[in-house]
């Protein structure tokens, strides 16, 4: 197998379970199964292995998404997060861990998380653009804060069911919107 996505894979695993700063160098070889120095000579540093998750992650979770133009495009989004949280765990968002742990001390680390929400917002957006036919921001921010709440009501209610019903209202607010279907 390849030993640096073995490591990104590990350390992707243990800082969602514990956190950036309380996983040790040590747990992340000995559950990827590799030594320090293999690690090192892949990631120079914690941040490079930060980075590195947070690009794959994004991309895993964007690739799942359909193309905004598609009619289903918000409704998928929803199941696409039901299917991340069942396969990942319902531990809050990744890129909010990042951003909440390195925001002072790595400005790039932070930048970089906060990107993945301004990506997530620019998708929801255009979503709503092609099924309305025109831009609505208000309908686009309503959107996107029901899936950035779902995160966290999925803590309290349970995965299916909180991406259930952010989907749910989210075609709700869409149809109530006149000019969209």
């Amino acid at each position: 197998m390849n030993k640096k996505q073995d490591i990104i894979q590990a350390a992707e695993r243990l800082f969602y379970l514990n956190g950036f700063h309380a996983t040790s160098t040590d747990n992340i070889c000995r559950e990827a199964g590799v030594s320090t120095r293999t690690l090192y000579r892949y990631f120079p540093s914690r941040e490079a292995l930060t980075a590195a998750i947070m690009n794959e992650r994004r991309e895993r979770f964007f690739s799942a998404l359909c193309p905004p133009e598609e009619p289903e495009s918000i409704s998928h989004l929803f199941n696409v997060m039901g299917k991340w949280m069942n396969d990942y765990g319902i531990k809050g968002c990744f890129f909010l861990k990042v951003w909440s742990e390195y925001a002072e001390k790595e400005p790039m680390l932070a930048e970089q998380a906060m990107a993945y929400r301004h990506a997530m917002r620019a998708y929801i957006a255009t979503c709503i653009s092609h099924s309305c036919g025109r831009e609505n921001p208000p309908l686009a921010d309503a959107i996107w804060t029901l899936f950035e709440g779902t995160l966290t009501t999925a803590l309290v209610m349970g995965a299916p069911e909180a991406c259930e019903r952010g989907k749910m209202v989210s075609l709700q607010l869409i149809h109530s919107f006149s000019g969209c279907p």
